[in-house]
């Protein structure tokens, strides 16, 4: 059961990653990212059970936040910069150095 737990969270990670950079652009890298923090909240909170279903769905949850995870926040780096910083990107540079 336990190496059920480990593939669902990989997989909801793995399915969601794929979409997770279109629905970004469509509703938004700060709700995206606020987004994260719900599931990954969630899936925390989760942990306390006993229950399969339940641990079960806080790796659902975990898998779909850390695809958030690695895309969001970085790509609302992005964007901001670029809205608030000189075009020439050496700002930018200097952070992902």
């Amino acid at each position: 059961e336990i190496s059920q737990m480990f593939v669902v969270g990989f997989g909801a990670s793995m399915i969601f990653g794929t979409f997770v950079g279109a629905l970004g652009d469509r509703i938004g890298r700060k709700k995206i990212c606020q987004i994260y923090c719900f599931l990954y909240i969630l899936s925390c909170f989760t942990k306390h059970f006993g229950k399969y279903w339940v641990l079960m769905l806080g790796r659902i949850t975990g898998g779909i936040a850390t695809s958030l995870l690695f895309s969001g926040f970085e790509a609302w780096l992005v964007a901001e910069s670029t809205k608030r910083l000189p075009p020439d990107g050496t700002e930018l540079g200097h952070m992902f150095a």
